[in-house]
């Protein structure tokens, strides 16, 4: 019984390290992403906050919208993006970017993720710009 636990357990290793390394995943630092953001011109890059409509609305990156990472219809709110060539995920940290990520893998999604991965908090550290709602 026990030597059957570990086969299934590497089994599931193999196929989550798999499907990681089949998906581009870009991790930028905030500095990255600003001039990253800056550079670009009517990209169909779209940013997402996976943080809850409180901390959204006390601020994010331009020209992102939220769709809070531990909702639970998650799944439904990203399926609208599922088609877009790039998606960049912040949250504050990492925890809800890393659900989105994990989420957004599952759901097969085939273009480029940037994960921003010193989030808001690295964001405000370096000044850049908020805009309030």
């Amino acid at each position: 019984m026990e030597k059957l636990k570990i086969a299934a357990f590497l089994i599931f290793f193999i196929s989550i390290n798999y499907n990681l390394k089949s998906q581009n995943i870009d991790k930028l630092q905030s500095k990255d992403v600003f001039l990253m953001l800056n550079k670009l011109e009517n990209s169909k890059l779209q940013i997402i906050d996976g943080r809850d409509s409180l901390m959204f609305n006390s601020g994010h990156l331009e020209n992102s919208i939220y769709i809070d990472a531990f909702s639970e219809i998650l799944e439904n709110g990203l399926s609208k993006y599922t088609k877009n060539d790039s998606l960049l995920i912040y949250c504050s940290n990492q925890r809800r970017s890393e659900t989105i990520i994990e989420k957004l893998i599952e759901m097969n999604f085939a273009g480029k993720i940037i994960y921003m991965q010193d989030g808001l908090n690295g964001w405000k550290q370096n000044n850049y710009p908020l805009k309030l709602e």
